[in-house]
C-alpha cells in the first residue's frame, strides 16, 4: 500500500488523512462504547480496568468492545467500497 516513490511529505500526509478518517469513525461510535474501545484496544487497559473506569460490569465492558470493533469494520468496508467505486 505505500508509494516506494512517495516523499516524506507525502507519506505525512497520507498518515494525518488516516488519522482524522479514523477519529471520524470513533466519532460515530456511541460515548460508552468509544471510550471502551479506545481504553482497550489502544491505551491497553484490561477489561476489569475499563469497567471500573465506566462504571459498567467487565461483560458489559466485552460486548461494548466488540460491538465498536464491528461497527468500526463495517464503517471500513463501507469506505472502501465507496472510494474503489467512485476511481
Amino acid at each position: 500500500m505505500t508509494d516506494a516513490s512517495a516523499t516524506p511529505k507525502e507519506l505525512k500526509e497520507r498518515a494525518d488523512e488516516v488519522s482524522v478518517a479514523f477519529l471520524m469513525l470513533l466519532e460515530r461510535l456511541p460515548p460508552e462504547a468509544r471510550a471502551a474501545f479506545l481504553l482497550h484496544e489502544l491505551f491497553g487497559a484490561n477489561y476489569s480496568e475499563v469497567a471500573a473506569a465506566i462504571g459498567k460490569s467487565t461483560t458489559v465492558c466485552r460486548q461494548l468492545v466488540n460491538q465498536a470493533k464491528a461497527q468500526l469494520h463495517d464503517e471500513c468496508l463501507r469506505s472502501a467500497v465507496r472510494r474503489s467505486s467512485s476511481e
